[in-house]
């Protein structure tokens, strides 16, 4: 059932565009962590937490639209969150974002629900 009283969260102003370096994972201070990252005009928001291994995925390697966790390899698209490749882990939270008059806003909840909070990511090592 909804909540009757529930207010609708205002979007977040991130930064200017031009504020923001080209395919470079930067780190944004929220509770919880998120990570930024720009292509052109198009910005990514996604949570800044490997969910096998609890790593700063911003310090990971980005490929295109694909980041790799710094610890254990596992991979993720930027846009969508889904893991893919390397150790398979549950899909990352990702905001919708857009840009306006050159500034760059994010919507404060993230795209869809996930089926679990505790989902198992795991390889045949076991990392």
């Amino acid at each position: 059932m909804m909540a009757l009283f529930r207010r609708d969260r205002p979007p977040v102003r991130l930064a200017a565009l031009a504020d923001l370096p080209e395919d470079l994972p930067r780190r944004i201070s929220t509770s919880p962590p998120l990570a930024v990252v720009r292509h052109g005009e198009t910005v990514h928001v996604f949570e800044d937490r490997c969910p096998h291994a609890g790593a700063i995925l911003s310090r990971g390697v980005l490929d295109g639209n694909r980041l790799t966790c710094p610890i254990h390899k596992g991979t993720f698209e930027i846009d969508t969150g889904r893991s893919v490749g390397g150790v398979a882990c549950r899909t990352l939270r990702t905001y919708p974002t857009w840009v306006e008059n050159g500034d760059v806003y994010m919507a404060a909840e993230p795209r869809g629900r996930r089926s679990a909070r505790r989902a198992k990511c795991g390889g045949e090592d076991g990392v």
